[in-house]
């Protein structure tokens, strides 16, 4: 017949196993719950796309002739930019980089430039490094430099150095206007480099 010290002993016994079963089973529990799946967290987000399409412009050569005619004529001459500037072309760019905090970043372009009065057709593959500063909210400067070789299709071996500025604003680090120089260094007709003066837009995500 069992004694009361051996009962009380298989007690406690009982008691300290439960107990460590309990706080084994908590661990265990709580281990669980602050588990996460390296797969839930966001991916870092530093590459970016951009495509921008611009309009080269040149100076209107009929200006005086304009400015004549309604001279001549007597009429009231409202002058408009197209009588100042006119279309000149079109190019397309597109490039592919990766940025920091969606203000700085560097990028591989290439793309196609059509230059009508010259009557040339170019293809610049460039590096180029993009600025794009804060000035208002949700309003950034857009500044984008670059420099790489550009080749004239159509004219044999014709190739050069090739430089891109412009300077616009970007808004929600999406949309864009700018300003466009761009310049290739080799000779077309009398002119010594090939160039031009573009108004653009481009689209950036900075998500990719």
């Amino acid at each position: 017949m069992p004694t009361f010290k051996s009962t009380l002993s298989s007690f406690l016994l009982i008691i300290s196993l439960s107990c460590f079963s309990q706080d084994d089973d908590e661990k265990k529990e709580t281990v669980f719950i602050t588990h996460s799946d390296p797969g839930d967290k966001p991916a870092a987000e530093f590459i970016f796309g951009q495509l921008s399409v611009s309009v080269p412009i040149r100076a209107n050569p009929y200006t005086d002739e304009i400015q004549e005619y309604y001279a001549e004529t007597g009429e009231d001459y409202k002058p408009n930019v197209l009588d100042y500037i006119i279309p000149n072309g079109l190019s397309a760019n597109i490039g592919f980089g990766v940025h920091y905090k969606s203000w700085v970043g560097i990028s591989a372009n290439t793309g196609i430039d059509w230059l009508a009065t010259e009557k040339l057709v170019y293809a610049p593959v460039y590096g180029s490094i993009l600025f794009t500063p804060q000035i208002w909210e949700e309003t950034n400067i857009y500044m984008q430099a670059g420099y790489g070789w550009s080749y004239a299709l159509g004219r044999g071996d014709l190739s050069g150095a090739y430089q891109k500025y412009r300077l616009g604003l970007i808004f929600d680090n999406t949309g864009s206007i700018f300003l466009d120089f761009s310049a290739s260094d080799f000779p077309i007709y009398e002119y010594k480099y090939a160039g031009s003066i573009s108004l653009g837009v481009a689209i950036t995500n900075f998500g990719l």
